[in-house]
């Protein structure tokens, strides 16, 4: 049994409501919701395929979030969408406490996105002979890409040798846009220049080094997308008042923290990045399988008198603001709340985003070791079963 398609228009309300009535005929639940958005299918085409309708997440708002940063400045209110109790106040209130800590300084240090592809030569001695080729023809390489692309610009590659096959991961800039779709398409035609100028058995587009959509040590090290770190000085009295605890008892529990991290093998180290990047991934239209790899990030704690330093390592943070699913209507609302829709804004966006993990990370941590962790879920993350 299939679903039914329309040959002519596959997303019109009318080919959506045809395949959720089938469904419903299927399962024997009126499905009522899925298909009721006001957001027309259309706009969806490009994203999605067998449209049935729109998942409806809810979406809170933190704010106001002080940020000191080269791109992003000034008071920011950010949306997060979550279905998760207790993370929006959690995290409003570590923006509130960077707020009145006078705000958060954030910096991008660095900016790329990769694919790797591999290439199989004769034997290990082939394998170097075309390392020495690639070096050498690297800026007519750099051409080869560049007609692919108005935006996308190959800056560096590393490689890699496997007895005789050689790994290249090339690493693009991709302006505002979170770019796998750009670079894959250049990288298809730096494979086949090579392909047709040096004597290669076999190649893939792809070999897994870019390590996308994986958490991996190559990407936390060499960077992947955006690289930022962001870093606030909790005030004593800020410290006190609004997270209700001590500078030196959050340090304390970090360290202690880190070490269950390494006993546990854990990738970065840090409380639950993941939990805000997932919120405001969803929130802004942004890929969620990057999660994987833009949650693995490293918390810094420093106790200066009776203040606290806390800084967050973001290294591999996938972003975008053009392409993707960042022009779908309540995604493109979410990123203009921000001031970050459309071209000139990816780096702005990165800026947020470090800045609204690290109010997570310091809320959290505070709620542990003051005690109301538990106290905090029964009271804001707690619901019952909605009768239909």
């Amino acid at each position: 049994m299939r679903l039914p398609k329309d040959r002519k228009n596959d997303y019109s309300r009318d080919a959506l409501k045809n395949r959720i009535n089938k469904l419903s005929g299927m399962n024997g639940h009126h499905l009522k919701y899925l298909g009721s958005s006001t957001i027309d299918p259309s706009l969806a085409k490009g994203n999605i395929e067998n449209i049935i309708g729109f998942s409806q997440v809810p979406v809170g708002i933190i704010g106001p979030l002080k940020i000191n940063g080269s791109h992003a400045k000034g008071d920011f209110f950010v949306p997060l969408s979550t279905t998760e109790g207790a993370l929006v106040a959690s995290y409003n209130r570590g923006a509130r406490a960077i707020t009145l800590s006078g705000g958060a300084n954030v910096l991008i240090y660095r900016d790329r996105i990769q694919r790797a592809p591999l290439f199989v030569m004769d034997d290990v001695l082939k394998a170097a002979e075309f390392i020495e080729w690639f070096d050498r023809n690297f800026e007519t390489i750099r051409k080869v890409a560049g007609t692919t692309t108005n935006y996308g610009k190959l800056e560096s590659y590393n490689s890699f040798i496997q007895g005789k096959i050689v790994y290249i991961r090339l690493n693009f800039y991709t302006g505002d846009a979170m770019g796998m779709n750009m670079v894959t398409k250049a990288t298809h035609e730096i494979c086949r220049y090579i392909k047709n100028n040096f004597p290669i058995e076999s190649y893939l587009i792809e070999s897994n080094l870019a390590v996308d959509k994986k958490p991996a040590s190559i990407n936390t090290v060499l960077g992947r997308g955006k690289s930022v770190t962001a870093e606030v000085i909790f005030r004593e009295e800020v410290i006190a008042r609004i997270l209700r605890t001590t500078a030196r008892e959050i340090d304390h529990a970090y360290k202690q923290q880190v070490t269950g991290s390494q006993l546990a093998g854990m990738a970065g180290s840090n409380g639950h990045i993941a939990n805000g990047l997932a919120a405001i991934f969803l929130a802004c239209g942004q890929d969620l399988a990057n999660i994987s790899e833009s949650g693995v990030g490293i918390i810094y704690t420093e106790v200066t008198g009776n203040d606290l330093y806390i800084s967050v390592n973001l290294p591999s943070l996938i972003i975008g603001t053009v392409g993707g699913g960042v022009s779908l209507p309540t995604q493109r609302e979410c990123l203009e709340i921000l001031g970050c829709y459309g071209e000139g804004k990816a780096k702005k966006f990165a800026e947020i985003v470090a800045c609204t993990v690290l109010a997570g990370e310091v809320s959290l941590a505070a709620s542990i070791v003051a005690g109301d962790f538990v106290t905090a879920h029964e009271k804001y993350g707690r619901n019952r079963p909605v009768p239909q």
